[in-house]
């Protein structure tokens, strides 16, 4: 299929880019956003919109914005779009997902958040119109009318090739040239990469590529656009990073987003040393329809239940910090499931109502009254002045008549097809699962029973997007609580780490060029797998980071030798010499403890040109992020082999053929341990290596290189994982 010129820079030149009345009149009415907080999205905004094709301009890009799960990338992309009206763009498309309800709700925040109704600012179209119609209103608005218009249509491939037949309008298309256009692909990763991308890779037979229907439908419209830019948005990156580079939907450039204050994400649930805001449901618990077909409910789901009507109780009724609280139950994707435990949700909770309606002296009331006291102890740890529990339990029974159960599953008549009345009650209890899941915002979340799991390695970016319980939630945060299984715990922490590092890495990057232009690799602990194996053309390679490494190079010596030889001088006064070894020069060595930051801003610039090492130093850097932030690790230890030999006669020689192993071995008569023995266990080691190439006739014989040996400590071992490059790739 073809397409129009894909950039490899930005021609946006950033200081052009004006703050216009559209995005001031609409971070004016952000009340809960302070100046600080406005100053920033506007700013990231500005860094998306530097990255795009302005209007007028024959070509396209796609590059991506990475936020956190419930976030904000909402507010990001109607920023987005207000600041694009400001300089000239005229359309902006959202595949708002698969869903109809996240379909219904970018709209209604688009048409609230834009005043689309109030002012002659925007028009929302409808893109499911009569094709004449739309074809010819497109048309006549772009020609005299000032508003920007806004289609937010379902990512399935129906609607967007439907999108795409219109622009493809002989007298349309013609104009589309002249005017800028977004996409804003929301939950980018969601559908719309190439589910055959595996499998064309591996067909021997391969003579055209097959495309996933929402994958192509995208092409087409991206085709149908003569001046268009292609912004993902999403809080899970990886399989956007580990897609063929060539892939059309491979971003180019991409802008971290900086959450707001009050944000409560996976490092507050997960890693937080001051609150516990998580409870474990037994593995007997958790609920398989073959494995473990439950008959009755679950101890663990009555425990969340009474903490959450107890909640509401104190939060809404008594303490009225919120108008209503909600709760989500997402056990599997299956319908039956669904429906069975929103049968048990709301038969529990009218069966506490009788229960406690009853004359307070009686046995019964007081067996159930007491059987909410270790919930009260549980959900009140975090209250400042709680009410007690007699008043809390005499306003329980309101809690529960005025909170609804909702099965939101794909079928008709049910919540999935209808806009939620939050407000219309205290509680909400949502029973559902894809529906659920990415993109869909649970107003006021507080409780989150998860038991949903998986019996093999969970896809990272899977199991994030059901972070529902990540958000804004600092007013009523001594109340929320999530129930996991722990496996899924084990997961949730794993990617907490997995994130923080990714985000710290691009955040280092200038482009994704930097990040990943020669190595698409990640650090991801063993229990994960990045995302789904059928969108990755190329085979996804695991390997750990432990032991030794020799990162054995003969590109960019001559760059690399003036940086280290730089760095060694700031330096020397720090080192430390080890013992003696016979007065031996080749055997003597020295080392220093360095400041993580320090080293990683030094390493980041020494040069490579092969994959392997490039990738090793990629995910070194990463990895060190992770120690410094992680474990608390504040320094790395360099030693300088055989630092005494100082002229090119005294250093080491290797030949050519020999630089798979730069290390000295230990003597047979035991008086040298080899320089394998030179490291600790309690951080990083590297090695540096300065030695002599010996070999006549070779363009580096009798040249000096340096190389580093790295040692990865066995006790802060972690893995990471990556694309296997092509042959071809490899070749130095």
């Amino acid at each position: 299929m073809a397409s129009t010129i894909e950039l490899v820079t930005p021609i946006y030149d950033p200081n052009q880019i004006k703050v216009g009345d559209r995005t001031v009149a609409f971070m004016q009415s952000q009340t809960k956003l302070d100046d600080e907080g406005k100053d920033i999205v506007i700013e990231e905004a500005m860094k998306i919109l530097s990255h795009c094709v302005p209007p007028g301009h024959n070509a396209n890009i796609t590059n991506i914005a990475v936020g956190y799960v419930q976030s904000g990338k909402t507010l990001s992309f109607t920023t987005l779009t207000a600041l694009a009206a400001d300089n000239g763009y005229r359309i902006v498309i959202y595949l708002t997902g698969t869903k109809n309800n996240l379909q219904t709700q970018t709209s209604e925040r688009l048409r609230n958040d834009l005043k689309v109704d109030e002012e002659d600012n925007y028009i929302i179209v409808d893109a499911n119109e009569e094709a004449i119609a739309l074809d010819n209103y497109i048309r006549n608005i772009l020609e005299m009318g000032p508003e920007v218009l806004l289609f937010p249509i379902l990512k399935h491939y129906v609607h967007i090739n439907r999108l795409a037949e219109t622009f493809k309008t002989p007298v349309l298309a013609s104009m589309l040239g002249h005017y800028g256009v977004l996409i804003i692909d929301d939950e980018a990763d969601q559908s719309s990469f190439n589910t055959y991308a595996k499998k064309n890779a591996s067909n021997p037979e391969w003579v055209e590529d097959d495309f996933s229907k929402t994958y192509e439908s995208i092409l087409n419209l991206k085709q149908a656009l003569p001046c268009h830019s292609y912004i993902q948005y999403t809080a899970t990156p990886q399989a956007a990073f580990l897609i063929d580079s060539n892939d059309i939907l491979s971003p180019k450039y991409h802008t971290v987003l900086t959450p707001g204050k009050g944000y409560t994400g996976g490092k507050f649930f997960f890693k937080n040393k001051d609150l516990s805001l998580v409870s474990i449901i037994p593995d007997e618990e958790i609920y398989h329809h073959k494995d473990n077909p439950l008959s009755a409910v679950p101890n663990s789901l009555l425990d969340a239940l009474r903490e959450f009507f107890l909640s509401i109780a104190i939060v809404v009724l008594i303490q009225k910090r919120e108008s209503f609280l909600s709760m989500m139950i997402h056990v599997d994707g299956r319908r039956d499931t669904n429906t069975t435990f929103a049968k048990w949700a709301e038969s529990t909770k009218q069966k506490w109502i009788d229960a406690l309606q009853g004359p307070y002296d009686d046995f019964g009331v007081q067996v159930v009254r007491s059987s909410f006291k270790p919930a009260y102890d549980s959900i009140t740890r975090y209250i400042k002045d709680a009410p007690t529990f007699e008043t809390v339990m005499d306003t329980i029974v309101r809690a529960m008549i005025r909170t609804k159960v909702h099965l939101v599953q794909s079928k008709p008549g049910t919540a999935s097809n209808q806009s939620i009345s939050w407000k219309s009650e205290k509680g909400h209890i949502l029973v559902g699962a894809d529906m659920l899941n990415r993109g869909f915002t649970i107003e006021h979340l507080s409780m989150s029973y998860m038991p949903r799991t998986t019996k093999g390695r969970s896809n990272a970016d899977t199991i994030e997007q059901r972070c529902r319980f990540f958000g804004y939630k600092m007013n009523y945060i001594d109340v929320c609580r999530v129930y996991l299984s722990t496996k899924s715990l084990v997961e949730y922490n794993d990617y907490v780490e997995h994130e923080e590092n990714l985000r710290a890495n691009l955040n280092q990057c200038e482009s994704l060029a930097e990040f990943s232009k020669h190595s698409k690799a990640m650090l991801l602990a063993d229990t994960l797998n990045p995302t789904r194996s059928n969108i990755l053309s190329s085979k996804l390679v695991r390997s750990k980071l432990s032991g030794w490494k020799q990162m054995i190079s003969k590109d960019c010596y001559q760059e690399n030798k003036l940086r280290i030889q730089n760095f060694l001088e700031q330096v020397k006064d720090q080192f430390v010499t080890c013992p003696d070894y016979d007065g031996n020069i080749i055997r003597n060595h020295r080392y220093v403890c360095i400041p993580i930051d320090d080293f990683i801003e030094f390493f980041r610039w020494i040069s490579y040109g092969d994959v392997p090492n490039i990738t090793r130093r990629n995910v070194t850097i990463q990895y060190l992020m992770h120690l410094r932030d992680s474990m608390d690790i504040k320094h790395v230890r360099l030693y300088e082999i055989a630092y005494l030999a100082q002229s090119i006669d005294s250093l080491r020689s290797h030949k050519i053929k020999d630089l798979t192993n730069i290390q000295a071995g230990y003597a047979k008569d035991g008086s040298y341990p080899g320089d394998k023995a030179f490291k600790e266990e309690d951080t990083v080691c590297f090695q540096l290596h300065h030695y002599r190439v010996n070999q006549p006739m070779h363009p580096l014989n009798n040249k000096d290189i340096y190389n580093f040996c790295v040692y990865y400590p066995e006790m802060l071992a972690t893995s990471f994982v990556g694309i296997e490059e092509d042959d071809e790739d490899s070749e130095e």
